[in-house]
């Protein structure tokens, strides 16, 4: 097995440890931009949409690898767990851009698993050729997950593990995703249960658990230890997706989130237990009218007023506690190593519950 990828140190003279993740997504990028570029300058946009969703490349996706890798130490060298880790930085592009699932409570990237701060940077589309680009930068970004992790170097009996990981996510996404759309059209109430189905099987799985896992794979875990944080991370996905929520429309990370929330049309778990009582009248109201148009200060304040009143956020501040207990229970009952419990709970507890 060679020590470096074609995505890291090759042939730039330099030890493969100097690199990262993020180096070797950018080194991924900028190969493929330069192809493009000799095929057509509109193609090469396609490919400028890709970089711009996957930002410093740091994020929270490629920690959760890296943090699983590292805990134990049959792990392959540095450049192997860089390409996988960067895979599924191209995951989570892929479902951004597809506006498949929010990977962020607020939009903002926990600090502890990966240093700096990523925002969602899909840009509102007025027309359908950047529809269209949004949807080949989506595929190109999954095929290049693929890509990331075929050419990785990682031992035979691992690489296929990955693979059927890396598969496991995107089938899942997919479902989550039709699952959020339907919800969505539907026109009349969607429960809760329906909402965190999606959540768990579009978001939770692909952009938690998935990565946890490949990790877990990576450093050579036993099987009940990857099976054990394969139910962790679903616990953390569901409890980060519902933090994103509350951060969402409360606004507590980004003054324009609320609007957005309540513009977007998803359904939401707040949105489905304001709707379930005696407030939910107003929300259905509320929720139609901003979907015909941009969201103002009032039916902002209007949101949080009735989310307010109806005890919604917090019912759901108290879900995201139950997650998190969750995964923690099930690391415990799983013997992970004690490093990796206690970075994954103090980042949930730092990071998601309020």
């Amino acid at each position: 097995m060679t020590p470096t990828s074609s995505y890291t140190s090759s042939g730039t003279g330099r030890r493969s440890q100097e690199f990262t993740p993020a180096s070797a997504l950018r080194g991924f990028l900028e190969h493929s931009g330069r192809r493009a570029a000799e095929l057509s300058p509109g193609y090469e946009h396609v490919w400028e949409c890709v970089a711009r969703v996957t930002g410093p490349g740091d994020g929270l996706q490629q920690g959760l690898v890296m943090a699983a890798a590292e805990s134990y130490p049959a792990r392959p060298t540095r450049p192997v767990l860089n390409a996988v880790a960067a895979a599924f930085e191209l995951l989570r592009a892929s479902l951004e851009l597809r506006d498949g699932v929010q990977t962020t409570p607020g939009g903002a990237t926990p600090s502890d698993l990966s240093p700096n701060s990523a925002t969602m940077a899909r840009s509102a589309h007025t027309d359908a050729a950047g529809e269209a680009d949004d949807a080949l930068a989506s595929d190109l970004a999954l095929s290049g997950a693929y890509r990331m992790i075929a050419t990785s170097h990682a031992p035979e009996s691992r690489l296929l593990k990955l693979l059927d990981i890396l598969d496991h996510a995107a089938f899942h996404a997919a479902a989550g995703d039709r699952m959020a759309a339907e919800h969505a059209r539907r026109a009349g109430a969607v429960s809760r249960q329906e909402v965190l189905d999606a959540l768990r099987i579009g978001s939770a799985v692909p952009c938690f658990e998935a990565p946890l896992r490949a990790g877990a794979v990576l450093g050579g875990a036993p099987t009940a230890q990857v099976t054990a944080l394969a139910q962790a991370g679903r616990a953390l996905g569901v409890a980060h997706a519902l933090a994103g929520e509350l951060s969402a429309c409360t606004g507590s990370e980004d003054d324009d989130a609320p609007a957005r929330f309540l513009t977007s049309g998803r359904r939401t778990v707040l949105g489905c237990l304001v709707e379930s009582g005696p407030h939910g009248p107003a929300w259905r109201a509320l929720r139609e009218r901003c979907a015909q148009r941009t969201a103002s200060p009032d039916d902002v304040a209007q949101a949080r007023d009735l989310l307010s009143r109806s005890g919604a956020d917090a019912a759901v501040a108290r879900m995201v506690e139950i997650a998190v207990e969750r995964a923690r229970d099930a690391m415990t009952a799983g013997d992970l190593p004690a490093s990796l419990t206690e970075r994954l709970t103090g980042w949930a507890e730092r990071e998601l519950i309020r």
